[in-house]
């Protein structure tokens, strides 16, 4: 059976959005041989996501199915459906899940992700297809790409990093120590990093409250107490774009401008350094203390990431798969 024009538009957007926001280089993206689904593809960041999707448009009695499918696939990480909102299809697809949750499988599905489209949608309308895309653009974003593909990163995440108080850089560069080199004690790290033990515990504290780095599952084989949470490296991925985009006074590529937008990040306001406008440093003892900084998060950000580079001398990683010679195929 042919399928509709919503269908087939449905799928290609979902597509689209998710191969759109790549280009902020925070993770790669791959079409999959689409096989049973409707559409499939590979996302890797430090870790490799498969994500596989149905659309339903016109047949109700195909919603049974389409979850269970959905729901045995054993190698993606996230499943998508993307349905035509009615009383009927919400009904049935809660019939679904309720059934499903009754087999002693429901861990699957957390894996499950539904965004429900507007029953009027015409895809033969182009303001239609404008407000679709645009709403499914923002829900993906939310709840796959930033909740599934960046280990859960929020606006909050980012912004509570950005405004501790205390030694600019220093929760940077004790994260990618830990990164770097793992966790065993806070007299081992300080000495690593050149500070003293008391402010590296403070921000080892920080740093776990709020999920950026986790315990390790097995301390003894790996030598660490902590290691870097997927929200973690996601945000040290993000400070290396935005480093390596600090010549553009804010003008970055629009996936990454996108992203930040997400998280509520003014790329504008991280166009760094000492010579930009309310970045005042001055040489004290060796070191560049600012004066009069801003304290919108964006700024403080920028502020974290220069003083990370210049004092501590954090090196920040590159996203494993922009390294010549590794790819996600």
């Amino acid at each position: 059976m042919a399928e509709s024009a919503e269908h087939a538009f449905l799928s290609d957007s979902m597509l689209q959005i998710m191969d759109a926001a790549s280009e902020s280089r925070l993770y790669a993206y791959k079409e999959a041989e689409r096989k049973r689904f409707d559409f499939a593809c590979d996302l890797a960041t430090n870790w490799k996501r498969v994500v596989s999707g149905q659309t339903l448009w016109k047949h109700t009695e195909g919603i049974d199915k389409d979850v269970r499918m959905l729901l045995s696939e054993s190698e993606s990480d996230a499943l998508i459906y993307v349905a035509r909102s009615t009383m009927k299809n919400k009904a049935v697809l809660y019939e679904a899940v309720s059934d499903y949750k009754k087999t002693g499988l429901s861990e699957r599905l957390d894996r499950l992700r539904v965004f429900w489209v507007p029953e009027d949608f015409n895809a033969d309308s182009e303001i239609h297809r404008n407000l679709v895309h645009s709403d499914l653009q923002e829900s993906v974003s939310r709840d796959l790409l930033l909740s599934v593909v960046l280990g859960g990163i929020t606006d909050r995440d980012v912004s509570s990093f950005a405004t501790w108080s205390g030694t600019s850089g220093l929760s940077l560069a004790v994260l990618s120590e830990v990164k770097n080199s793992g966790f065993g004690n806070y007299t081992q790290l300080a000495k690593k990093i050149g500070i003293g033990a008391g402010p590296v515990k403070e921000r080892i504290i920080r740093l776990s409250l709020t999920g950026f780095i986790v315990p390790s599952s097995d301390p003894r084989t790996s030598g660490t107490i902590y290691e870097v949470a997927p929200k973690g490296c996601a945000l040290m991925d993000l400070c290396s774009r935005l480093f390596a985009e600090r010549d553009k006074f804010g003008v970055v590529d629009s996936g990454l401008g996108y992203i930040c937008t997400l998280l509520g990040i003014d790329p504008s306001r991280v166009d760094l350094w000492a010579f930009s406008p309310g970045f005042d440093f001055v040489a004290s003892n060796g070191r560049n203390v600012l004066l009069n900084p801003r304290h919108d998060a964006s700024s403080r950000l920028a502020v974290e990431i220069h003083t990370a580079m210049d004092r501590w001398g954090v090196s920040l990683p590159e996203p494993f798969y922009q390294i010549p010679g590794r790819d996600i195929s």
